[in-house]
């Protein structure tokens, strides 16, 4: 950077003096020299030769100093000129140009105004003892300080714009004056002997920034549109398909058109609609009831209600970019159960999630089970081994599912000839389901080797590792959440599969190749056994592989009483047929004692809370068990039998916080209530884990369902009334 220049040497009419001196000096002992050197030859005359010497030195001298006195007297009177022109400049600058400014001192005060400020205001003089407080709200002269520059700075010393407090619709470098317009404000520090002011300067932005907030009020929100499993459910009443869809799509139409946007049908049941940013906030604030009107019209005499589900795109970006994340936005709305929008929004990480407080009918996944099959029949066609894992504490859903998933993969792999392929299931082997299972399985040899810990899992990865998740889809209780961090993608696709019926809590940190998660299906076990049911492999399902499939059905429909639907009681036919039986699994559920007392514990503890929600723990005095989780979800199975819960709660101690085990009898979406404790799950069964005791987790755990009831007022009404 090159070295500043002071301001005053900068003008080209600027008369040095030490010139002309410096020129007068070095001539004078130029010709004393000479005159010296005269003398010293001894020359004649030197005494008429020394007076000319002098006469000429006082001629040039005089002449030099003339010039520069004539110079400088230009000089004067053109600075004159030119202050006095800066006094009319000033004061046509302070009368008459419209730019606003004030001059404040370091205590906050308005000094001077110019005339278009004083329009502004209202005042009738150009000096004031007006605080800038009033002028400007919330701006101090701290905040002046530390955003002025000195007056006359250049290059990267130019004033920056003063950051102050604005209205909200207003950005944060502009205030709002009387007037109503909005300014930018640029501050400049101005010494003035002891004390100093501050110069603001205010530049009207109103137009710049309404045009720019009627740009982002237009900018294009792009929204993907499906409906929810309409084909299935004309399946069961006697109502005509194209007349129901054809009713939606008019309410559809009128919804967006009503937002002056657009809407086509690119697939059957799946629209296409571009709708502005300012409606989208309309949508927000009322929460899409586009959602509810669509649940109201019904097929035929059935009291089933349709939905839809919604991704929407509000991002910075391109089309391209929109449509890519409307896309992604639904398939989580549908992963999570459909009947609902998910919304992808600029600035804001993650997905924001309305409606989804009713269930969806289950859908017919026969399809997406055969794809399912002959994905990972093409993943396996190249590894070398083969993982399977479910969620920490497992269940007989994680364990008969990933029983299935191993069958499934030992027999795609002996039918290509790869026997050498070895296939692992990572579970906590010291647990007392692991335990029930091992036993049930002793009878077949090979699961001698297959059932490993995630330490040894963790030692068999290697860059040819298919991993199979089932029955989780959050990696915070993955059985060994470091083993995905170790499998490879290939162009960002992991050799991972997600197999689950939970809803997805949020983006999974990883591309799987397979990514069936189905929250309509009543457990983990079910997808599995239908994905074999419908490969090419169904036959090979030994009997005690098949009684687990069951066991993890039974556990998570109650036995057949919850969440149970056509397809469920398809595969259990399926399982029969693979000499599975209801009796025999009925018996991994056998109680022992201790088992019996800790229930009794649940029960001495229950609470109702607002009439339709049960709640109960463990007492102070128990000492924590590994079984304790899976006593939680029986307790919580047994409070849904209370006459009026609708919902329930139980806590189990795990470390140092609180298990939470929720259901719901299918009116109340517990998955919501426990993703606002940083839980998750599906619709009538869902978990979570806080910190804390009991009286903390009890405290949360009410918090928020006083918010899901100010969320979703109208799944209470009738408890109220009939409360009253």
């Amino acid at each position: 950077m090159s070295p500043k220049k002071n301001p005053a040497t900068r003008g080209s009419m600027w008369v040095d003096l030490r010139i002309p001196f410096a020129i007068t000096v070095a001539e004078g002992l130029l010709l004393l020299a000479l005159v010296a050197l005269m003398v010293y030859l001894k020359l004649p005359r030197l005494p008429l030769i020394a007076l000319a010497v002098l006469i000429f030195y006082l001629v040039t001298a005089g002449s030099v100093l003339l010039a520069f006195v004539l110079r400088f007297a230009a000089m004067k009177r053109a600075l004159e000129a030119a202050e006095q022109l800066s006094g009319d400049v000033y004061r046509m600058f302070r009368s008459e140009v419209d730019i606003p400014y004030a001059v404040v001192n370091g205590d906050g005060m308005v000094r001077v105004i110019n005339t278009a400020l004083q329009s502004i205001l209202g005042f009738r003089s150009p000096v004031c003892n007006l605080p800038l407080t009033e002028l400007c709200p919330g701006v101090s002269p701290e905040q002046l300080t530390a955003a002025a520059r000195p007056v006359g700075a250049v290059g990267d010393d130019l004033p920056s714009a003063l950051s102050v407090p604005a209205d909200p619709d207003a950005h944060d470098t502009v205030v709002r004056l009387a007037d109503g317009r909005r300014y930018r404000v640029d501050c400049y520090l101005m010494p003035r002997e002891q004390d100093h002011y501050f110069f603001l300067l205010f530049r009207d932005v109103n137009d710049y920034l309404e045009l720019m907030e009627a740009t982002d009020r237009d900018r294009v929100v792009m929204a993907y549109i499906v409906l929810d499993n309409l084909q299935e459910l004309t399946q069961f009443v006697r109502a005509n398909y194209r007349a129901t869809a054809n009713l939606i799509e008019e309410t559809l139409t009128a919804w967006v058109e009503g937002m002056n946007g657009t809407i086509r049908e690119y697939d059957r049941d799946k629209y296409l609609a571009l709708f502005s940013a300012e409606h989208l906030e309309a949508c927000i604030r009322d929460d899409f009831s586009i959602l509810d009107r669509i649940m109201n019209i019904r097929v035929g005499d059935n009291s089933f209600p349709l939905s839809v589900s919604m991704g929407i795109a509000d991002i910075d970006g391109s089309m391209g970019e929109k449509e890519r994340a409307a896309s992604a936005a639904l398939d989580l709305a549908l992963q999570r159960g459909g009947n609902q929008v998910a919304l992808q929004r600029r600035g804001v990480s993650g997905l924001s999630y309305f409606g989804g407080t009713h269930k969806t009918l289950e859908s017919n996944t026969s399809i997406s089970s055969r794809v399912s099959a002959s994905l990972l029949e093409h993943r396996l066609a190249d590894c070398d081994r083969v993982l399977i894992m479910g969620h920490a504490a497992p269940d007989f859903d994680a364990i008969g599912s990933a029983v299935g998933a191993y069958r499934l993969c030992r027999s795609i792999l002996s039918a290509k000839g790869r026997e050498k392929v070895s296939v692992h299931v990572v579970t906590d082997k010291t647990c007392d389901t692991f335990a029930i299972c091992a036993a049930h399985l002793a009878t077949l040899p090979e699961y001698e080797e297959v059932f490993i810990d995630k330490a040894a899992a963790q030692q068999l990865v290697n860059t040819r590792t298919v991993l199979i998740i089932t029955d989780v889809n959050n990696p915070y209780i993955f059985e060994a959440p470091q083993l995905v961090s170790c499998i490879p993608a290939v162009d960002g696709v992991s050799a991972i599969a997600v197999i689950d019926h939970h809803r997805i809590v949020a983006e999974l940190p990883f591309t799987p190749f397979l990514h069936y998660i189905e929250p309509t299906k009543s457990s983990a076990s079910e997808i599995v056994a239908e994905i074999l049911q419908q490969s090419d492999y169904a036959e090979t399902l030994h009997k005690e592989e098949a009684n687990l499939l069951l066991a993890g059905i039974m556990l998570d429909t109650h036995n057949f009483t919850r969440s149970a639907g056509a397809q469920t009681f398809d595969v259990t036919y399926y399982l029969y047929g693979r000499n599975a039986h209801t009796d025999v699994a009925r018996e991994f559920f056998n109680e022992r004692i201790d088992e019996l007392l800790v229930a009794g514990d649940f029960d001495a503890h229950t609470r109702i809370y607002d009439g339709v929600f049960a709640v109960t723990w463990l007492s102070e005095d128990h000492v924590p068990t590994p079984n304790d989780r899976i006593a939680a979800s029986k307790a919580a199975d047994k409070l849904l039998t209370l006459r009026g819960v609708e919902a329930s709660f139980a806590f189990a101690p795990v470390g140092n916080g609180i298990a939470i085990s929720a259901r719901s009898k299918g009116k109340i979406n517990v998955q919501i209530i426990m993703e606002k404790l940083e839980g998750g799950g599906h619709f009538d069964m869902a978990g979570a884990q806080v910190t804390g005791g009991v009286p903390e987790a009890y405290e949360l755990l009410a918090a928020a369902i006083d918010e899901y009831k100010l969320q979703y007022p109208d799944q209470f009404k009738a408890e109220d009334n009939s409360t009253k």
